[in-house]
């Protein structure tokens, strides 16, 4: 669709009560022009919440043009802080520049809070959640662990593969103790503090 054609769908969709929209793909920041797509969404009336889904790759490009255009909230998905793995898992040796793009995006106070999602599987998972905590205390990000889910169209998915929120904060509590923020009603996430306050998941 043209952003024309995107803008008029989505006010259309507001009109009606549609009020949260997420941007996501594929990668949106492909899409030549993305910021420009983004401030003309921030405009309509009645859209209560734009959020955008990156893998970050051109965020350190875009962070300032998405700003400016009025983006509210990003998430920016990483499932491993080891260069290695992160290689294995995206073949190309890109995590040094997703990270530059989180501390281009972090240097603007509006784009805050900004929230680093890890897809959680188990054999996988379980070697990243104290790197991923300790990320969480040194830079002002939320981590957020996203529930391993049967979406997948090459069936890689079974129920022993989901690795639970009870064992990350397991693992997590055997070096940083946790406290459990409240929960409004319609979340669906469960967000943790950290004791000392430095830091949340």
């Amino acid at each position: 669709l043209r952003f024309e054609e995107i803008e008029r769908l989505i006010a259309l969709l507001a009109s009606m009560g549609v009020c949260d929209v997420r941007l996501t793909g594929g990668e949106p920041l492909v899409r030549r022009d993305f910021p420009l797509l983004v401030s003309m969404l921030a405009r309509v009336p009645g859209l209560r919440d734009l959020s955008i889904t990156t893998n970050g790759y051109l965020l350190e490009r875009d962070a300032a043009a998405l700003v400016e255009a009025g983006a509210p909230r990003l998430n920016v998905s990483i499932d491993s802080l080891q260069r290695d793995r992160f290689f294995e898992m995206v073949r190309r040796d890109a995590l040094p520049k997703v990270l530059r793009g989180l501390e281009a995006l972090a240097a603007f106070p509006q784009a805050h809070p900004i929230k680093v999602n890890a897809v959680a599987m188990r054999g996988f998972t379980e070697d990243e959640v104290l790197p991923f905590a300790r990320f969480a205390r040194e830079h002002p990000y939320e981590v957020r662990f996203i529930e391993f889910m049967p979406l997948d169209a090459d069936r890689q998915w079974s129920p022993g593969s989901v690795l639970t929120g009870e064992e990350i904060r397991a693992i997590v509590e055997t070096e940083s103790p946790l406290v459990p923020e409240r929960r409004e009603r319609n979340a669906t996430a469960r967000v943790y503090r950290f004791a000392d306050g430095r830091g949340k998941l």
